[in-house]
């Protein structure tokens, strides 16, 4: 017998899923989990996989309170603390770092041994830069 908080979580990914026009065959493709362990998601049978809720979270931005039943929101709100910055014409160079960062770990500590001591001999610029963006959004609200 399936417990009804299964069925739950399985009616709302289904919604999910319906609510964004996606087909199990895409979401299979995009996880590598098969169609028939997406249907038993969806029918309550069994519970969702880390990696489906992963997924939908990373990479849709869906909130796992909303599939559980505890939010109503179904997108997580995109905050400044999460949202990627934009780095302008830096991005390729930026986008380059990071996955040589991932690929190769003593970087991560050269990297940031670099980073503290940077922080350290520019406190003060960096405290008056701060302060300066600061200042600037709160001028731009009041407009």
């Amino acid at each position: 017998m399936r417990e009804a908080n299964y069925i739950n979580i399985g009616l709302q990914l289904k919604n999910i899923r319906k609510q964004l026009n996606w087909t199990m065959d895409n979401i299979s493709q995009a996880t590598g989990i098969s169609r028939s362990y997406l249907s038993d998601f969806e029918r309550g049978v069994k519970l969702p996989t880390a990696k489906y809720l992963k997924y939908l979270h990373d990479t849709h931005h869906i909130s796992l309170n909303f599939i559980f039943g505890s939010d109503g929101r179904l997108f997580n709100p995109l905050d400044e603390k999460n949202a990627r910055p934009d780095f302008g014409k830096y991005s390729e160079e930026i986008d380059e770092l990071l996955s040589f960062l991932s690929r190769v770990p003593f970087a991560i500590y050269a990297f940031l041994a670099f980073f503290a001591e940077y922080k350290i001999n520019n406190r003060e610029l960096i405290k008056q830069f701060l302060m300066d963006k600061e200042k600037e959004g709160t001028e731009g609200r009041k407009i």
